[in-house]
């Protein structure tokens, strides 16, 4: 029991010794650096820390229309700045974002997209004095393929390449087809003899010898036999480049 006039001592809130005073002092040092650290990014920052960014999406090689439904679902805006080759991406595709994916940034951000053209129109190649075979090789080595070959008089020596349907330097879409003019010689092929053959017989070596039957004109039977070639033209054993026509004159058949 307390003396009478005796005062009661109050409990102390402090730390009764000197290590209690020490974590007392360096948890409140530590408070205040993040008070202050806090402070400073809301000043340096003053857009709200959180719940107001987002990650970017990635949408390269996607379909534009279908790009830009995703990042507009993520709350960003977009914007198409025109098209570029690619040799991969398909044209329509997105070729390339900016920001780029995975970067973190605020919603609302515009988000620019750049669309592939699809792959780059391929320069047709000079294939002049190559043979037929360098010719084709390198047309697939450059990306496009041979067309239709058509021989032609030259003074090159034949199946020697002297020009190409379009001419080289022409922009082509890869996988497109390039046709080839190609030499038959100096002076064309000779043209066979027919006179005295019947028509049949005629046709037959006119398109043997690489040419074909042209008009076929009648006459009456008192030149020769029936049905049997008086005359042609181009005469024989003149030259002409393949696939010329040879017109006939041919008796009448009874």
């Amino acid at each position: 029991m307390a003396k009478p006039g005796a005062t009661r001592a109050r409990p102390s809130v402090l730390p009764r010794t000197v290590a209690g005073r020490r974590r007392l002092t360096a948890f409140l040092v530590l408070v205040s650096s993040a008070a202050a650290g806090y402070l400073t990014t809301c000043i340096a920052y003053p857009r709200p820390l959180f719940g107001n960014e987002h990650s970017v999406g990635r949408v390269i090689g996607l379909p534009v229309a279908e790009a830009e439904q995703l990042l507009e679902g993520q709350g960003f805006k977009v914007k198409v700045e025109g098209e570029e080759p690619d040799p991969e991406i398909a044209a329509g595709s997105v070729r390339w974002q900016d920001p780029p994916p995975d970067l973190i940034v605020p919603r609302g951000t515009t988000i620019e997209l750049i669309r592939s053209a699809g792959p780059a129109n391929v320069p047709v190649p000079d294939l002049a004095a190559f043979d037929l075979d360098q010719a084709t090789r390198v047309l697939i080595a450059a990306g496009l393929k041979v067309g239709d070959v058509d021989t032609v008089p030259s003074a090159e020596d034949p199946d020697i390449v002297v020009g190409s349907r379009p001419d080289p330097g022409s922009a082509k879409a890869p996988g497109s087809t390039v046709d080839l003019l190609v030499s038959e010689g100096p002076s064309g092929f000779e043209v066979p003899n027919v006179v005295g053959l019947r028509q049949d017989e005629a046709r037959r070596q006119i398109e043997a010898a690489g040419f074909r039957v042209g008009r076929v004109s009648r006459t009456d039977t008192r030149r020769g036999p029936p049905g049997t070639v008086l005359e042609q033209q181009p005469v024989p054993g003149s030259r002409a480049s393949r696939r010329t026509r040879v017109d006939l004159v041919v008796t009448e058949i009874n």
